[in-house]
């Protein structure tokens, strides 16, 4: 409502200021009557002497009855004396002269800032803030709250100048001491305080600092945030009072969307909104849909591999590590996920994802049966995977096949062939557990025929 009456206002001494200096009376000797100023002289029940008169280069303007009469640097009251005088001497019987400035090129006040138009205005008598402002087109709207008005003014007899703060907000309430009378060479400054977003919002930029403005009112005016942005930090960098530097203040976004009357805050001029990219994790190996996702709050492994599809039937064996990079040194290291304890329910099996993390799924792991057994290739190296588990995998012996003939062929490191490990199956079959080994990726199981 306030800026609604705050057009309107501006809008209405936009259109008086037009005759404003038409019929405002000089108020003392403020003003000093410059060359090519426009006059108007008036003297009551005497129309026929009324006069507008431009000063001349000689500095004077020619009257009725008077010939020339020298006006400059004079003020407009005594350019009414002077008259008065030489009319009552000869021409008119107690004369009243009225002088006033109809226009003045020669004076001038400046307007900088957030005005529409700013630059010279030519001054007149009695000029105030407001009809400065009316004239410089008003403010615009994203300059009417939050900003200051000042006026700068040189100081008499004194070098520099003084800023007189102006309480527009008292002026459009109808504070008859807000307004104030401007002088020649006067600076009107409309200054707006400002705030800036940047990062993850629909329109990131410079805006006005209207009052009441919260972190949330300058997240909506500013498009809201992006996809992209929806689990980033949201934070406020703000300047340091007598200090250099700024410090950052993170925002629970969280808590402002589930109403928390304290998590909202007010922002300050020259505040520095920045709501950051998602962090990411990325997603590799035997998924549905590997790739990079946002981390958002509360991320776990098992909750990661649900929103990447699932494990494919060719890591269901493989596998799951969380890849980490180490804070202060090089490189990564490797937390190898028990996968089987989550599906269990084992509240210490899963684990919070962080930013950069990579989450793997390996391939199955392998192993190779040949000989004389009835399903005779290679197979998926499950948990626990014992030479006499993976006999019963292949539906047992050939007719030709010898129990006292098993073996294992076994890389040796650095790949310089392989070591033979015979197994005893009789043994097993008899209850002795050490009997049997647990196979590994790469194993080759031979059973060979009886006959050898």
């Amino acid at each position: 409502m306030k800026r609604q009456i705050l057009l309107f206002m501006i809008t209405c001494f936009s259109i008086s200021s037009i005759s404003s200096i038409d019929v405002l009376a000089a108020e003392g000797d403020i003003y000093k009557v410059g060359i090519n100023d426009v006059l108007e002289i008036r003297v009551l029940e005497h129309d026929e002497l009324g006069t507008i008169a431009t000063v001349t280069a000689d500095g004077s303007i020619t009257f009725p009855y008077l010939g020339s009469v020298y006006v400059k640097d004079k003020g407009l009251s005594e350019i009414e004396k002077e008259i008065t005088k030489r009319l009552g001497e000869e021409y008119v019987k107690y004369p009243v002269v009225s002088v006033s400035l109809r226009t003045s090129i020669s004076e001038k006040i400046y307007v900088y800032g957030e005005a529409s138009r700013i630059g010279e205005v030519i001054f007149g008598e009695g000029m105030t803030v407001l009809n400065a402002l009316s004239m410089a087109g008003g403010i615009p709207e994203n300059g009417l709250y939050g900003g200051k008005v000042k006026v700068r003014r040189r100081q008499d007899g004194e070098l520099g100048f003084k800023d007189i703060e102006i309480d527009l907000k008292g002026i459009v309430d109808g504070s008859a001491t807000a307004d104030i009378l401007l002088q020649p060479d006067d600076i009107l400054i409309v200054e707006r305080d400002k705030f800036f977003i940047y990062g993850e919002v629909g329109r990131p930029g410079e805006y006005g600092l209207e009052d009441d403005m919260t972190v949330a009112r300058a997240l909506s005016v500013s498009g809201g945030i992006r996809e992209d942005g929806l689990y980033g930090k949201v934070k406020v960098r703000r300047r340091q009072d007598g200090e250099s530097g700024y410090k950052d203040i993170e925002i629970d976004f969280k808590g402002i969307i589930e109403g928390s009357a304290t998590a909202d805050m007010l922002l300050e001029p020259d505040d520095i909104l920045i709501v950051e990219r998602n962090k990411t994790f990325f997603i590799h190996g035997e998924l549905g849909k590997p790739g990079q996702y946002a981390l958002e709050d509360g991320m776990t492994v098992v909750r990661a591999l649900s929103v990447a599809g699932g494990i494919r039937e060719d890591g269901l064996y493989g596998k799951v590590k969380v890849r980490r990079k180490q804070e202060g040194e090089p490189g990564y290291k490797d937390i190898e996920i028990d996968l089987k304890g989550n599906v269990e329910g084992s509240a210490t099996a899963d684990m919070f994802l962080q930013s950069d993390d990579i989450l793997i799924v390996e391939r199955n792991k392998t192993f190779f049966i040949y000989g004389e057994v009835n399903k005779p290739g290679q197979y998926v190296l499950e948990k626990d995977m014992t030479v006499f588990k993976a006999l019963s995998l292949t539906g047992g012996f050939t007719k030709w096949g010898s129990s006292s003939r098993v073996k294992v062929l076994r890389q040796k490191k650095n790949n310089t062939g392989f070591a033979t490990i015979k197994i005893k199956i009789n043994d097993i079959i008899d209850g002795d557990a050490g009997a049997d080994i647990d196979l590994q990726p790469g194993d080759i199981v031979v059973v060979s025929t009886g006959m050898f």
